[in-house]
């Protein structure tokens, strides 16, 4: 264990504009640490919603944890101590980290969206499977066409993506008889996956894919990973869904294949741009169904997060190896 003469210093930064922000408030945070009656006396807790605190925080924080968006420059300068930031998503992105220095490590909150990770991939997975999208746009234009379906058993889903949200999505995938084809950066076998495939062969992956699951987060390399060619790449019946980052899908691109046939259906939880205007055209796309960023939420996530974070805290005061390290050269 490594002795200190002061408390740790933590600062909780929660973006005001940021829809989770409130779930992670100061009674909040509080009411995690409690549960860590070693660790209370030990660190020194402060929550903000502006600026101005928070740059006033920085000459003295060890330990910075943020909740939404923030930009963050000249840190070496501006947080002469800090040493660990903390990110309440699995997604890094709303971070700047190319600009974070060397020394500052990273954690995010990876491993957090598991159970409803794999809850909702079942549920999009058998909205395709049962034709939801199409019956919900037959409703809209009160037509009635009766259709056969198939059963899921046997079907393959790509999942793009084998990290922990792609992990627990192959494992609803199974438990629903699917065929899971993995496709990762390296192509890694996973034991969750019958064939395991590097992203370069994505293409070749989505030739016999009934359905593509995206879970990928968002980095230079990400973006438009799936893009009007790898969207041509899959059977007519094909369908599509994103539980990832909006802009890692060309939504425009599957929005017209959509409209014309070409693809079955999808089901998308995130978007480019959030919340979705009420000008979108995604709202009325045929064979859409668009859902609100909710799908990987739920009323524990932030207690959750904030438990995950203190046990962390416990590891880094005792010299060990912090869980869930980003690399941000990655972005992931």
């Amino acid at each position: 264990m490594t002795h200190r003469s002061a408390p740790l210093r933590i600062h909780v930064f929660t973006d005001p504009d940021f829809r989770q922000s409130p779930a992670f408030a100061e009674s909040r945070v509080a009411a995690a640490l409690a549960a860590f009656p070693e660790l209370a006396p030990r660190v020194t807790v402060e929550v903000s919603r502006d600026l101005a605190t928070l740059e006033a925080a920085l000459a003295e924080i060890e330990v910075l944890v943020v909740v939404g968006k923030l930009e963050l420059v000249e840190l070496a300068a501006r947080a002469p101590k800090l040493a660990w930031i903390h990110i309440t998503s699995a997604g890094v992105d709303r971070v700047p980290l190319d600009r974070l220095p060397p020394t500052v490590r990273v954690t995010n909150a990876k491993g957090n969206h598991d159970a409803r990770a794999r809850e909702f991939a079942m549920t999009a997975l058998l909205m395709l499977n049962n034709q939801l999208p199409l019956f919900a746009t037959q409703q809209r234009e009160q037509r009635w066409a009766q259709t056969a379906l198939a059963p899921i058993d046997g079907k393959t889903v790509v999942i793009l993506g084998m990290g922990a949200l792609g992990s627990a999505a192959a494992r609803g995938a199974r438990q629903l008889g699917l065929r899971v084809v993995g496709v990762s950066r390296a192509g890694r076998e996973h034991d969750l996956a019958d064939v395991s495939l590097p992203q370069s062969r994505l293409k070749e992956a989505l030739a016999e894919a009934d359905f593509l699951l995206i879970t990928l987060p968002l980095t230079a390399e990400t973006h438009h990973a799936v893009d009007a060619s790898a969207l041509d790449a899959m059977p007519e019946r094909g369908g599509v869904i994103n539980i990832g980052r909006g802009p890692v899908l060309d939504v425009a691109a599957l929005a017209e294949r959509l409209e014309d046939g070409r693809l079955g259906g999808a089901v998308l939880d995130v978007f480019p741009e959030e919340p979705l205007p009420a000008s979108s055209p995604y709202w009325t796309t045929r064979n859409l169904i668009v859902t609100p960023h909710s799908g990987l939420y739920d009323a524990d996530y932030a207690p959750r997060c904030l438990r995950a974070f203190f046990a962390n805290v416990e590891r880094y005061l005792a010299g060990e190896a912090l869980e869930n390290r980003v690399d941000p050269a990655l972005g992931y």
